[in-house]
């Protein structure tokens, strides 16, 4: 039996305009993940607009941590592991819109905000081209947004989106700073690539054409 909402129900704008940031954040991994994973999310996002368009109740607890581990088991059977940058990112996308199907209270709002922000960097992670970065960058500035209209309900959309801009504005000397200062980091932003255990002798329990190419002596 499904959960009543709080008394405190949430903006409705403000909660689409999460859900569309979620999306959009989430939209570029949809071509590398797992068929299953990009059913669920959709199911899933699908599910939590209807039931925000139609104030209908959020689902149970023990509904949510079913669907939770068997995400999780489903991950671990993708890839045979839950570590790495593959079944971690692929983890956090589901733990995303898992969270959005328990927004009930405005703290709950601020974890699900800064799960887009996460999985926002993530993208990085594949692809550094400007139009990843450009809609990165729309997201995190819906996603500020939303957090602004949050904050203050009663604000009218442009205003928060106004705020929003201009947080971003006043981020931007900031962001430039770091570009041209921070050191740059030699290889691939993610500390366990891909092509990880390429190096190391011996084999594994899975073999791939061409994986005996890649083989050499390791230095550890």
């Amino acid at each position: 039996m499904a959960e009543p909402r709080s008394a405190d129900a949430l903006p409705l704008a403000p909660l689409v305009a999460l859900v569309a940031a979620a999306t959009l954040t989430v939209a570029p991994h949809a071509l590398w993940l797992p068929w299953w994973v990009d059913a669920t999310a959709a199911v899933l996002l699908v599910w939590r607009a209807a039931l925000a368009l139609r104030s209908r109740a959020l689902p149970a607890r023990w509904l949510l941590l079913l669907l939770t581990l068997a995400s999780a088991t489903g991950v671990f059977f993708s890839y045979r592991t839950i570590m790495g940058r593959d079944p971690g990112v692929t983890l956090l996308v589901l733990l995303l819109f898992l969270k959005l199907m328990e927004t009930r209270e405005r703290r709950d709002v601020f974890v699900v905000a800064f799960l887009v922000y996460f999985v926002a960097l993530s993208n990085f992670f594949y692809s550094q081209s400007i139009p990843t970065a450009a809609l990165m960058l729309l997201t995190v500035f819906i996603t500020t947004a939303t957090l602004v209209g949050f904050s203050a309900p009663q604000r009218p959309v442009m205003d928060d989106a106004k705020t929003a801009g201009r947080m971003l504005l006043q981020a931007g000397p900031v962001m430039l700073l770091l570009f041209f200062l921070f050191p740059r980091v030699q290889g691939p932003l993610w500390g366990m690539p891909q092509d990880a255990y390429t190096g190391m002798t011996g084999l594994s329990e899975t073999m791939s054409p061409g994986s005996i190419s890649g083989l050499s002596l390791s230095d550890s």
